[in-house]
């Protein structure tokens, strides 16, 4: 499954509570997917208290192959969203992804303690 988002800033976001700053690769690059249809939203809302529950849930839909992409609701900002793409479905070779563009973290954000759970 790759995991995307509706906006760069979350998917900042969402690299920042996984990697420490040591993780995140000096060539950190960022693209854009142009999917033929729109995501469905995901009737589903992820909660760190139970993890497994999420991870079942992404499972289920991955392997069901019903849909390329689904919206899910961020934890980190509930009110926005982030796309999961299923590499199985047989509509994930028609996505049209960008040129990678460089991208470079504002040193700030990668301050010791921030962004490692």
């Amino acid at each position: 499954m790759l995991c995307a988002s509706t906006s760069l800033s979350l998917a900042c976001l969402e690299l920042l509570v996984h990697l420490a700053p040591s993780q995140i690769p000096a060539d950190y690059v960022y693209t854009s997917a142009d999917l033929q249809n729109p995501p469905e939203i995901a009737g589903f809302r992820g909660d760190l208290k139970n993890e497994d529950a999420t991870r079942r849930f992404g499972c289920t839909w991955a392997t069901d192959v019903g849909s390329l992409a689904i919206c899910v609701p961020s934890v980190i900002i509930p009110i926005e969203f982030n796309v999961l793409l299923n590499p199985i479905h047989a509509g994930c070779t028609d996505i049209v992804w960008s040129e990678p563009k460089p991208f470079e973290f504002d040193k700030r954000l990668l301050k010791a303690g921030v962004g490692v759970s």
